[in-house]
This record gives structure tokens, sequence and C-alpha cells, in this order.
């Protein structure tokens, strides 16, 4: 039988982390001075901290919640954020350290799951917090810490396997349309994200252009794609987001490393010449007075600074990066330079680099978009490959290297220009926009499973049904904890829609089966599939990662030492 959390241990734990909060020994952790905090202030300070951010982040979750509205007092704006984690990067401190160590924890696991699969961050904090909350009053009980995370980690990653099982491929742009609407709840705009991502695929890049005024427009054009590892942090242009854009930059290849000085003064030289004002540089490695140069003329104020500057280096080896370098030489119209060029790159020309219409990097990978006087080449160039690749067998160890070339050449590139009648709805349509695209990436990989919390709920019998083989009772007890807490992002969606007896209706859920979800709008239980109720099976199995690892950590802390003048960072 299901067995639900007592509704009223919320409001009881509210009641003793402020009795701890107010208490001599905790109010003892004063900013300027060190000091070391031991079992059991630990946990509880960890906890009061993920407390603090997830009664904020609750009532944002599900069809029912709304934006949270953040007022920068400097610039005198109010900020529209729907999504947890651009909530919790506004945040830099609680105020006082013995609230920010579990805070600040949460706000980085937040982050870094949005950067990888764009959403789920709310859900995250609240299966995160029952995971503490369960684990803490078990461990004050009596058990075993390290072997209850034993089990919490075991139970984790049973759940992952149900999840799996439950997740169904998604084909044509209709079903994708429908998984982008449940993340915006903006038919239009999920219309358009839906059939850009069907056509652009998996590993298609989405460009967002704002526009001052009520827009939704989309356009495809030419590009490639490649992984590779940026130079130095110091050429991000948006370091929060460890991404980097050159509008309209000059493009030069080399087989060489840059290391020398004499290297960079000739490449920025002739990028001058050129009459641009951006210079991708692509080379097999950056290092000593060449790097130290590109990043001091990057590193120039804007309105000093007559180049910017991007250096990447590819991460394909061998032939395959000698291969990447001609196919970018060519689609930019540049040549190489160093060892099978014409010339070193000391000795440089304007005319020896390339140009391309746009560059970014981010998620570990390059993204060039071409100029136009460049795709008759590149397409020449597409059908020679395709043309190679029809006349030699599955097995030929060609294979392999043509498809990657042939991928990267002809990956399309999407262009949505957006807008909205002032700046903060602009900007969060644009967050919206950018967010769901991740999503809709990770439907294409992993398939669709039940919306709204569902598909943890319904993942809690598998981990239950494992708990019998599980001879240690503390270990066992760790499992346990875990299936409890798979069920709380779904009681949070019902208790915004003040759904009375949510226990209930949770039951029911788990009696219809693992296809099964409850639309908030209608009260009904329904097919989820059918009634376009979805998750990405990939956002919801790093959702329980993220929170099961968060959790764990926290559980098995013993000692917290607070430093006199802690660092701030901007950067979770």
């Amino acid at each position: 039988m299901f067995a639900p959390f007592d509704e009223s241990v919320l409001s009881l734990n509210h009641l003793l982390i402020q009795r701890l909060l107010d208490s001599p020994m905790t109010r003892s952790h004063p900013v300027s001075r060190p000091s070391v905090a031991f079992q059991p202030q630990t946990r509880n300070q960890f906890y009061a901290g993920i407390v603090a951010v997830a009664d904020m982040l609750a009532t944002t979750l599900g069809p029912t919640g709304g934006p949270v509205l953040s007022y920068d007092s400097t610039r005198k704006k109010v900020e529209a954020i729907d999504d947890a984690a651009t909530t919790l990067r506004r945040m830099i401190s609680l105020g006082r350290p013995d609230l920010d160590i579990g805070a600040m924890l949460v706000r980085g696991m937040v982050w870094q799951l949005e950067q990888r699969v764009g959403d789920g961050g709310t859900a995250a904090v609240l299966l995160m917090r029952a995971l503490v909350e369960e684990g803490m009053r078990q461990i004050t009980a009596g058990a075993n810490a390290m072997r209850l995370v034993d089990g919490i980690r075991r139970g984790a990653d049973i759940a992952h396997d149900a999840l799996r099982s439950q997740a169904r491929q998604v084909t044509g742009e209709r079903g994708l349309a429908t998984v982008a609407r449940t993340v915006i709840q903006d038919d239009d705009l999920a219309a358009v994200l839906g059939e850009m991502s069907y056509l652009l695929g998996a590993d298609g890049h989405l460009q967002v252009e704002s526009y001052v005024a009520p827009y939704l427009e989309r356009q495809y054009i030419g590009g490639a794609h490649y992984g590779a590892k940026i130079a130095s942090m110091y050429f991000y242009t948006e370091p929060e987001r460890h991404r980097s854009v050159l509008s309209s930059p000059a493009v030069a290849v080399l087989d060489k490393g840059v290391t020398e000085a004499e290297q960079a003064v000739a490449l920025l030289e002739a990028t001058v010449k050129a009459g641009r004002k951006a210079l991708l540089v692509v080379a097999p490695d950056f290092s000593g007075a060449g790097l130290n140069l590109l990043v001091a003329n990057h590193a120039q104020p804007e309105e000093k600074r007559k180049v910017a500057v991007l250096a990447v280096t590819l991460t394909a080896v061998g032939d395959e990066r000698r291969l990447a370098l001609q196919d970018i030489a060519l689609m930019t119209g540049g040549v190489i330079l160093g060892e099978i060029g014409q010339r070193q790159a000391r000795s440089a020309e304007a005319e020896d680099l390339g140009r391309a219409t746009r560059a970014e990097f981010a998620d570990k990978g390059l993204v060039l978009t071409m100029d136009a006087s460049r795709r008759a080449p590149v397409q020449e160039q597409i059908a020679a490959l395709s043309n190679r690749l029809a006349v030699i067998s599955h097995d030929d160890e060609e294979r392999p290297i043509l498809t990657k070339r042939l991928g990267a050449l002809s990956g399309g590139i999407g262009v949505l220009k957006i807008g909205a009648h002032h700046p903060p709805a602009r900007e969060l349509r644009r967050a919206q926009a950018e967010r769901a695209w991740k999503v809709l990436s990770a439907v294409q990989r992993g398939g669709v499973v039940a919306g709204g919390g569902a598909a943890l709920l319904h993942a809690r019998a598998a981990v239950l049904d494992a708990v019998q083989a599980i001879a240690d009772p503390d270990v066992a007890l760790g499992t346990r904890v875990l299936a409890a807490a798979l069920a709380a992002p779904q009681r949070q969606i019902l208790q915004n829609a003040t759904v009375s007896a949510p226990a209930v209706y949770m039951q029911r859920l788990v009696d219809a089966g693992p296809a099964a979800a409850y639309d908030v709008f209608t009260g009904q239980i329904v097919d989820a599939h059918a009634h376009g109720l979805l998750d990405a099976a990939d956002v919801v199995a790093a959702v329980l990662r993220s929170a099961a690892s968060g959790a764990t950590m926290m559980l098995s802390t013993d000692a917290i030492v607070y430093h006199r003048k802690p660092q701030q960072s901007l950067t979770p």
C-alpha cells in the first residue's frame, strides 16, 4: 500500500528549524569569526538552508504556478523569472552562514542541472528536501548514516532503471510541441519549437534573437558543429553561462599550437587589416606568451578593445582533427596556417583568414554559421562525402570519420526571432525558449515519461520491491527513504492546485499504472501520452540523480568549516 508522509511533519520541522536558528549555539556563527560546526548541527544547518530555498520555489511547480518577481534595487528593475536556476542565481547570500551553507549548495546543484538538461530544478530541490528530511529523522532515531546513504544510492539506481523502462519515444513535430508546451505553457512558441526541433534533430543548434515588439518567426541557415574546448575562461562573453559569442568574426585555422607572442600579434594585425572586429582562432593548443597576449587583448575594456577573441581547440584527434580543420577552412574561405599550409601563423596576412557570420562556443561545442558566399563549395563537399559514403561497405574503417564530417557540415542552425511588449516579458520568453530547446533535445535522445511528477511516483514500486532482497537493515531503510521521497514533486503539484487529500489521488495514480498522470485543469487522472502530460525521461532521470547526490552528501557530512571572509561568486 502507498504510505504517504504525514503532512503535519512539514510544519513541525519548520518550527524546529526556527528554534534551531534562534538558539544561542546557532547564533554563535557570526560572519566575522571562523568556526566549525559538528553533528548534529551540521545536518540541521544544511536542512535549514534547503528549506529556505524549497519554500520559495515550491509554489512555482506545476501548471498552476507562476513566475518569481526579482527586484534589482541598483537598476530599479523588476524581472519575471519562471525557472529555479535563474531564480537562485539572483541570490548571493541569505545573510547568515548557517543558512547559506545549504542554500548555496542547492543553488549550485540546480544551476548545473539547468545547464545539462534545461529544466527540473524545482522538482530536484523538493526531492532533495524530502530525502534530507526523512534521512535526518532516521539517523536521529539511531540509523547508521553511511549505510543509510548507501541505501539511498541503491534506491536511486533502481528508480533510474524504472524510469528508463517507462520511457517512450516521440515521433513528429506535434509530439515535440506537446512536450514543449508542458515546459513553457505557450501554445504558439511551443508549436514553433516543436517544428524546429523536429527539422534540426537532437544535435541541432538554436540561436534566439530578441525583438522589441511582439514577434515570433523562425529561419533555417547553414552551419557546422564541432566538439571543442575553450582555451581560457577569460574568452567567455557570458561567464555565468560558460558561453562565448562573436558576430562576423575573422577565422584563423592552424595545425600548430599558438605559443609565441609573434603568432598572436600577426593574427590580430591580420584581423584588423581584414576590417573585422572579432577573431576566432582554431588551433591544436594554446599556451605561453601566445595565449597570454590573446587573453590580454580580449580582456581590454570593450571601448578600448580593437579585436574580440575566441580561441578553441577541437576535441577530435589525429586524422579526424586534420580533416575537420580542412572542412572549417573550406567553410570559412580561409587557409590552414602551420605545417601543412603555405604560411606560418607568425606571417599571417588578411587574405589567409576566413570569415563567418557568427561563432559560438557553449556546451563543449563550437557552432559556426557560414557566410552565404561559402554555401556553394560546402554543398559540393557535402555531395562528395555523401557519394563516397554510398559506395563503401558498412564495416569500412573510413565510414565513421566520413559520417562525422558529413554530420558536422550538414548540421542545420535554427534562428528563432522572438519578442514581447516590454523587456521583462521579452527576457522571460527568451529564457523559456532556450530552456525548452534543451528539453526537446533530451526528448529526442531519451523519450518521454508521464509528467507532473507521476513518473517518479510510478518508479516507487520497483524500489520497494527491491528492499526485500537487502539484508542490511540500515541500507534497506535508506532505500525506503528514497522510495518515500519520490512522491514529493507530485504531492507539491497537487497542493499547489489546492487538491484536497493529495494522498488519495497519488494512490489512484499508482493504481492506474505507469502511463497515468494527474491533469490539474480537469481534476482527472488521465493517460499521460494521450493527453500530452509528458516530461523528458532524461530530465526526470537527471533530477533524480542530482537530488540523490546532493542529499547523500549532506547526510554524510560530519563537519562544516565557516571562514572569516567566505568568497562570494555570481557563478554557481
